[in-house]
């Protein structure tokens, strides 16, 4: 005979997978789960959930040469199939195991593909065959001791998302960066602990992927590791975070692929209005150097990053300046103006190799809700760039001239469950 779903022998599995994208700082990613299997102590629940995103975008003053090769000097506007602007569409499923009252066994599988064609997102490191290119993991959960897990996660610096007035749409905190704050991270081990009193620390490293020069083979013990310290104490929610990514010899060489990061951050919410403040500094001290540590050349000796965009014109750099370090802050807020309509708007700032390529990203949006598992969408923004600087207003959408301003928008549907 089957259980009643709100027993205790089959709640507490639920439970513990809700507890676990809480202790996580997972983004909410659906409004309604569906429970496949309800579990049943060590047999472990089945949740799936689903969101599609797909829509229309387009950009004003667009670099036609770097968009499609056409003629140098040459802008335009683009209208484009937008997916994945306002977020990412994906499929996951996730569950726990109970293996005693205060011991789980967890996992999550999640993969993020593009509705307006049905492929895969990249997986992170550049490759877009990976069938699960978001979350692959397993471990434990305890509430007293917290919860450890292996396998591939979204960075930490994905929890960004928490105090980003925009939600890491595509004109958010992730434009002035290139995504360098939306990474997954493969071959990894993650903590997590429970709240001590409004505290919480978060820590991952991932091992394995490299260790090309013979310089770090014997002292190399993780490619990348990442820490967060969150703080919540009434309304107000703090954020402190330091994230290291290297290259596959060690090296810090591309600002928004191999360098560290460091982020501070705040919300305050007053209900029906919240606050956002933020800071985050990337450093790539290797990106100016023309060798590589056995001092063979690499990008025709010129280094390997381009200067503030980051669009590279037939794989070389055009400026033949290369960044080392930026610097973005922004401030928003969000109001929600009604039940089903919230409204949001931002400013961000950055500058790139102590101002020698700046830009201003001032942008706004709304989503209105059909019902609790769909919503309209629509954001606007404008890029005002300065010096090198050729950042597009949306980071899917192609840039303008170094220098120029662009404006852009996208709007569309957003179905999740």
């Amino acid at each position: 005979m089957e259980k009643n779903r709100f027993s205790g022998v089959v709640l507490r599995p639920l439970c513990a997978s809700a507890a676990l994208a809480v202790v996580l700082g997972l983004p909410q990613v659906a409004k309604a789960d569906v429970t496949l299997s309800q579990g049943d102590g060590a047999v472990p629940s089945v949740i799936a959930y689903l969101r599609l995103d797909a829509g229309l975008r387009f950009s004003t003053d667009a670099d036609l040469y770097q968009y499609n090769g056409g003629t140098k000097g040459r802008t335009g506007t683009v209208v484009q199939a937008g997916g994945n602007d306002w977020g990412t569409s994906m499929v996951g499923v996730h569950g726990a195991s109970e293996l005693t009252p205060d011991l789980s066994a967890i996992y999550r599988v999640e993969s993020g593909f593009n509705a307006t064609n049905g492929t895969f997102n990249g997986n992170g490191n550049g490759a877009t065959n990976s069938l699960f290119n978001r979350r692959a993991y397993g471990g434990l959960s305890n509430k007293q001791v917290g919860t450890l897990t292996f396998g591939k996660d979204m960075s930490l610096t994905d929890h960004i998302w928490d105090f980003d007035p925009m939600l890491k749409e595509n004109m958010s905190t992730a434009t002035l960066v290139n995504g360098r704050n939306w990474n997954s991270v493969n071959d990894m081990v993650g903590y997590s602990s429970p709240k001590w009193g409004g505290f919480q620390i978060n820590g991952q490293m991932s091992f394995g992927n490299g260790d090309g020069s013979p310089a770090y083979k014997t002292t190399k013990v993780s490619n990348s590791y990442a820490v967060e310290l969150r703080y919540t104490v009434g309304r107000l929610d703090l954020q402190a975070m330091f994230d290291e990514v290297q290259d596959s010899n060690g090296r810090l060489d591309s600002l928004y692929a191999a360098s560290d990061e460091a982020t501070l951050a705040a919300t305050l919410d007053l209900k029906p209005v919240k606050l956002f403040v933020g800071y985050e500094r990337l450093s790539a001290p290797d990106a100016s150097l023309g060798k590589t540590q056995d001092n063979s050349a690499f990008n025709n000796g010129k280094g390997s990053t381009q200067y503030a965009g980051y669009n590279v014109v037939n794989g070389s750099n055009t400026t033949g300046v290369y960044a080392t370090g930026s610097n973005m802050g922004w401030v928003g807020a969000q109001y929600q103006a009604t039940k089903d309509l919230v409204v949001r708007g931002a400013w961000f700032y950055t500058n790139v190799n102590n101002h020698g390529g700046h830009a201003n990203l001032f942008t706004a949006g709304m989503e209105y809700y059909l019902s609790k598992n769909a919503f309209l969408y629509f954001t606007v923004g404008e890029v005002m760039n300065s010096g090198k600087a050729d950042f597009a207003a949306d980071i899917g959408a192609p840039p303008p001239q170094a220098g120029k301003s662009q404006f852009a928008g996208f709007n569309g549907i957003s179905i999740q469950f």
